[in-house]
């Protein structure tokens, strides 16, 4: 093992890399089971909208959704595989971890982001159905 791989080691307990190494498993069958249900949910909403002519216009919303789930659940998968090195190898942990750490908050902002703007949009609806009934 080189010098560099000895200075970004971190000495962690057998306890705490048995932890670090269960909470990958549960972010790649988190990310793992959200890809395949993205893929799945696209399946079967594009037959039903493309065999519909009038409904042709609506396929690009199940296509973002399946692009957005894929995108985000791979961040996920990619963070998960990150901290697993981290828990099954004795070396570069730091470099895991920070690797780990950089998928995991682009995971969340994105979360939190969809989340505030889903707000937004639900503010400005109620906003405009209020001044639609007080007329």
């Amino acid at each position: 093992m080189s010098e560099l791989s000895n200075e970004r080691r971190i000495p962690f307990t057998q306890e705490d890399e048995q932890r670090i190494a269960s909470a990958a498993t549960w972010g790649m069958i988190v990310s793992i089971t959200s890809i395949a249900s993205g893929g799945l949910s696209l399946l079967v909403q594009a037959p039903i909208i493309l065999d519909n002519p009038g409904l042709r216009g609506l396929i690009a919303a199940p296509v973002l959704v399946a692009v957005y789930t894929l995108v985000v659940n791979v961040w996920l998968l990619q963070a998960s595989l990150s901290f697993r090195k981290v828990a099954l190898t004795d070396e570069a942990d730091q470099v895991y971890l920070l690797e780990g750490f950089r998928k995991l908050r682009a995971y969340f902002m994105i979360q939190v982001i969809l989340i505030l703007a889903m707000f937004g949009l639900f503010g400005i609806m109620m906003l405009a159905l209020m001044g639609g009934f007080m007329r």
